[in-house]
């Protein structure tokens, strides 16, 4: 008996001390904002991440898994981006030789070979304009077969056009041997994991060459190719139909390559009448190659004449490197400041730039021999992001663009931006940022909310196929970077998504980047 009355009193005790609990406090206006938004159906079996860091108060207010590992894709690129602005400076420039080889004779006959000297310099293309300043297209040439794709206007071949003026004006009419590129600078490693661009360290038109396809007047009809550069790199043979209205498009591209290293590129398959001309990219698979034939091209169209020498498919920079002097230097060309280059990878989310960095830090600022500069790279970022005091712990990257084996977690990226935001090159930074309904991978997202114009941010997107539906599923989206509320509070966020599937014909990308673009409007309307 006394042992029921103390569990009965016991039990009463209890019952007392949970009734002076106080209630869980109520979510708040952004709390609301968010579940609303992640309460759609077709949200439920996604996994979201979100952190908002008051800037000034110097603390979350608004946090969702935020110390949990989420797959970053392109949002990787403000850390790739915010490390080559602290270790080379947005003043830096990439200077780009070609030297000779051998004597100039009197009748202006070089005997020997030129040689370009790569020098990473990832902008060798149609972007620089009069200014100095490099343009873009919010939907940039890499990420092809879009309606919204767009190569910049003007002369891809327009940097080595200019080399070859050089050249000729340094009084060379003939060359009896070959024209040559060096990129021994860091090895060429195949395709980046995005857009499937070569990485090298010489980069002409984005290592790309853009194909304009236009759908014939009838069913039937082939339809009409048009590509840049034109070089003997590729021709591209047009063997492919017009098929009915709103057939399916299954353009195809077969590649063959001759003894010479040039391409004979097949266009077979159909696309459906009616289509908008649409532009897909052919990824250079050997960019020195590609970057050989456009300049021995120009110097042919500059008045220079080059023998018809064996080429060499291996390059042996020792039998070259002794010609590297100031007096045998013929041309050369100097890059727009790096923050111009910042810029366009922030904006566009360039992965073939992003890609080239880490390789970068190895060898320009590390000084690591070419076949160790990534990891080099890499233990550069390590010691620049550990400066900063960030917990690596919460990080995991493998190139510079977030492909592979990158994740991060909320937390870590907004205190990343809070610690940017501190740093002298912080302006270069923020404004390459994309910002919401304006520009770059934003310009088409929330065009019409209240925070249109007032977030700067980082998207990144990662997806894949899915059969069994036949449609898609999104893996990773994220959005990182900053606003200032309609309160006055400044503040960094990091969101992400990761897991959303998406139906046929649906633009997954783009309705995950609209879920994400509408908790950074609820971020700009209601955190206080």
């Amino acid at each position: 008996m006394k042992v029921y009355v103390r569990i009965i009193a016991l039990l009463w005790a209890v019952g007392l001390l949970l009734d002076a609990a106080p209630a869980p406090a109520a979510p708040s206006p952004l709390g609301k904002a968010i579940d609303q938004i992640l309460a759609a159906p077709s949200l439920a079996h996604t996994s979201f991440g979100i952190a908002v860091y008051d800037l000034d108060a110097k603390r979350t207010i608004y946090a969702m898994n935020a110390a949990k590992f989420f797959k970053p894709a392109s949002t990787t690129k403000t850390l790739t981006e915010g490390t080559t602005l602290a270790l080379l400076g947005g003043d830096f420039r990439f200077t780009t030789p070609v030297y000779r080889t051998g004597a100039i004779g009197a009748d202006g006959t070089l005997d020997g070979d030129l040689v370009l000297v790569a020098s990473g310099d990832p902008n060798l293309s149609q972007r620089i304009r009069p200014d100095g300043t490099l343009a873009f297209e919010n939907e940039d040439h890499s990420y092809d077969a879009s309606k919204d794709t767009k190569a910049v206007p003007g002369d891809p071949l327009a940097v080595l056009r200019d080399l070859a003026k050089q050249i000729a004006a340094a009084g060379i009419k003939r060359v009896t041997g070959r024209v040559v590129v060096d990129a021994s600078l860091f090895p060429e490693s195949g395709p980046e994991d995005g857009t499937g661009a070569f990485v090298s360290p010489i980069v002409v038109n984005d290592n790309l060459i853009d194909i304009i396809v236009t759908a014939g007047a009838r069913a039937g009809d082939p339809p009409t190719i048009a590509f840049s550069p034109q070089t003997p790199y590729a021709v591209f043979i047009d063997k492919a139909t017009t098929g009915a209205a709103k057939s399916d498009n299954t353009l195809d591209f077969t590649d063959v390559t001759d003894d010479n290293g040039n391409h004979r590129v097949t266009v077979v398959g159909s696309v459906p009448l009616g289509d908008p001309p649409t532009l897909y990219a052919y990824r250079v698979p050997t960019p020195t190659r590609f970057a050989e034939v456009g300049l021995t091209l120009a110097l042919q169209q500059a008045g220079v004449q080059i023998a018809d020498a064996p080429r060499d498919a291996t390059f042996d920079r020792s039998a070259f490197a002794a010609a590297y002097l100031p007096a045998n230097r013929v041309a050369e060309h100097v890059s727009p400041p790096l923050r111009e280059d910042v810029k366009v990878t922030l904006k566009v989310s360039d992965n073939l730039h992003a890609a080239m960095m880490p390789y970068l830090w190895g060898v320009l600022v590390a000084h690591a021999k070419p076949r160790a500069a990534l990891q080099a790279g890499f233990d550069r970022e390590r010691a620049f992001l550990a400066g900063a005091g960030l917990d690596l712990g919460q990080a995991s990257q493998t190139d510079g663009l977030g492909g592979g084996d990158a994740y991060f977690t909320p937390d870590f990226m907004v205190h990343d931006l809070a610690w940017a935001q501190t740093q002298k090159w912080y302006p270069d930074f923020y404004r390459g940022l994309p910002v919401l309904g304006v520009d770059g991978t934003l310009f088409n997202i929330q065009v019409d909310a209240p925070a249109k114009g007032r977030v700067h941010a980082k998207t990144g997107t990662w997806g894949g196929g899915n059969s069994l539906s036949r449609g898609g599923i999104i893996t990773a989206k994220g959005l990182v970077g900053y606003t200032t509320t309609r309160s006055g509070r400044r503040v960094a966020f990091a969101l992400y998504l990761n897991n959303m599937l998406a139906g046929r014909d649906q633009d997954g990308g783009h309705i995950a980047g609209q879920v994400l673009g509408e908790i950074a409007n609820a971020i700009y309307l209601y955190a206080k």
